[in-house]
């Protein structure tokens, strides 16, 4: 059983980049490469999010995309790494107090402590 930190890890974490570059480039009309330099991934890993080929998890809850927005459209005006961090780490940390994560880890408190 994985715990919840590698949970995340695992699909968490590369579903929130795939929707946020989903968001950045549909949304607010970035480019594919420039969205890549901005989440520090390749822009082959934008290019199999955009396709649905890369992070697969379902978690496509209203509230859960309502955040993505915010973070995809603050990730896009900023240069600075550590506040991108910031906004992968927020909604992956709102994910992780749902109720949402027993859904997709059922077992696990959704919780790392």
């Amino acid at each position: 059983m994985k715990t919840p930190c590698e949970f995340s890890m695992w699909y968490i974490v590369p579903y929130i980049r795939s929707r946020v570059a989903q968001s950045m480039v549909k949304d607010l009309g970035m480019k594919q490469a420039h969205a890549a330099r901005k989440l520090g991934v390749t822009d082959a890993a934008v290019s199999q999010y955009l396709s649905g080929k890369r992070a697969k998890t379902e978690m496509d809850e209203d509230w859960l995309l309502d955040e993505i927005k915010v973070s995809a459209k603050s990730i896009s005006e900023t240069e600075n790494e550590m506040d991108i961090s910031r906004e992968i780490c927020r909604v992956c940390k709102l994910v992780q107090e749902s109720n949402f994560m027993d859904k997709l880890a059922p077992g696990s408190c959704g919780k790392c402590p």
